[in-house]
This record gives C-alpha cells, structure tokens and sequence, in this order.
C-alpha cells in the first residue's frame, strides 16, 4: 500500500471512529488498517481503512446487536461520502476564512462547508454577502453531516422545510404505527406492510429512536401518574 493511501485511510479511521463512539460505541486504537468496536462491553465488528465492516455471525445474535451493526455500517458509509468530498472538494474562498474550510456544495447564495477538527470534521451552512466575498448567518451542525445536508437543502431552496419531518415527529409516527399494529386494528395486508415500511424508514434516518420512544414513554407514565388537577 502507498504513503497516500495509507494516510487517507487511517483519516478515514480516525474520522469513523469519532463519529462512532459520539454514537455510544466503544472503539479500539488502529492497528494493521483496522479497528475494533464494541457495544457495552461486548464485541460488535471491525471497521477497516477503506470503511468497509467485517463482523463475525457469534458476534451478531440479537436483534439490539443487529440493530447495533446496522448503524455501525450507515455510518462509517456515511463518513467515507464525505471524507471523500473533502478530498475532492475547493478551498472556501471568503474574508475570515484559512485553507482548511472546504466547500462541499454551492447553490442559490448557500454553501455547505465542511472543517476538520480534532474532534472530527464540522459542518457549517452560509449564505454569500458582499458578492461572494463572504459568508453570513453561520449555522453550526457539528458533526452531523446528514443534518448538515438537510438544512442546505432547505436554505438553498432544494427542499421545502414544510415536506419534512422533525426527529420528535417522527418518533410520534413510529409510535401510532405501533400501536396500530399491536392492537390488530382492521386494515388490508397492503396496509400493513407499508405501515412496517414506514417502520423501516424511520428507523434508518432517526439513528437515537429506541432511546426517545423510550423516553416519550417515561413521559407519558410521569403524566398518567401525576395527573393534573
């Protein structure tokens, strides 16, 4: 393997392995072009140098660990897509600026910046003043890439803000669907299905799920327990 290669690979490591353990996942340091990572104490898979995921079926048993896996994998896809357009990606030209903010994408007076960090890279959205020369009304997303590319979506006019869906929304969705399907409401097998569809997709773009049902639950009980007078 080539001095290039092998350093874009182990910032790619660097990089999955922040976002990872931002997610609650334990991560060992990189050796041989790999990492370990674990769940609450238990070993889950490794992730390699090229953001591929290698993981032993004993390791994967449970429907927590699968779940688990799954957002090992959507993560480390996701963090290869943008390291690889920050590779590729032009110096952000305006006032106030170093060489290390990378302009990601460009539409209708919004950018979408991406900044590493040692804490991994952060994403910013702008809108151009004084005629490209700089930028204003900064919003900060941290390392969330995918809420990084929503908000320039919407910002830049790509996107409706009113076709999408809170995380909390969302949540609530996923619940009623629930219930409606605990409770053998009467609706056609096609019904069904595209309710456990919706299920699916929920689970994919709302990465904390589990833990906000649970914590709307624990919300609701202190509300039934506690009644207001």
């Amino acid at each position: 393997m080539s001095q290039e290669k092998s350093e874009q690979n182990n910032a790619y490591l660097q990089e999955i392995r922040i976002a990872l353990q931002n997610r609650g996942f334990s991560t060992s340091e990189p050796t041989d072009d790999f990492f370990q990572v674990s769940l609450e104490g238990q070993s889950l898979c490794k992730v390699m140098g090229t953001g591929s995921v290698r993981y032993s079926k004993s390791d994967v048993i449970t429907e927590g660990q699968n779940d688990a896996l799954h957002q090992v994998i959507s993560t480390a896809y996701t963090v290869s897509e943008y390291m690889r357009l920050m590779e590729e990606a032009p110096v952000l030209k305006a006032d106030g600026l170093d060489e290390h903010y990378k302009l990601l994408a460009d539409y209708n007076g919004t950018v979408l910046v991406g900044h590493p960090t040692s804490f991994g890279v952060q994403f910013i959205t702008w809108d151009w003043c004084y005629g490209h020369a700089a930028v204003t009304q900064g919003h900060q997303m941290a390392g969330n890439y995918e809420a990084a590319k929503q908000d320039f979506a919407v910002r830049s006019g790509l996107i409706d803000k009113r076709m999408l869906f809170s995380p909390d929304q969302l949540t609530e969705i996923y619940r009623c669907i629930q219930d409606t399907l605990d409770h053998q409401y009467d609706i056609t097998f096609d019904q069904e299905n595209m309710l456990k569809d919706t299920q699916e997709q929920i689970i994919d773009i709302v990465p904390d799920l589990d833990q906000r049902v649970q914590r709307a639950m624990d919300q609701e009980e202190t509300t039934f327990s506690h009644p207001m007078m």
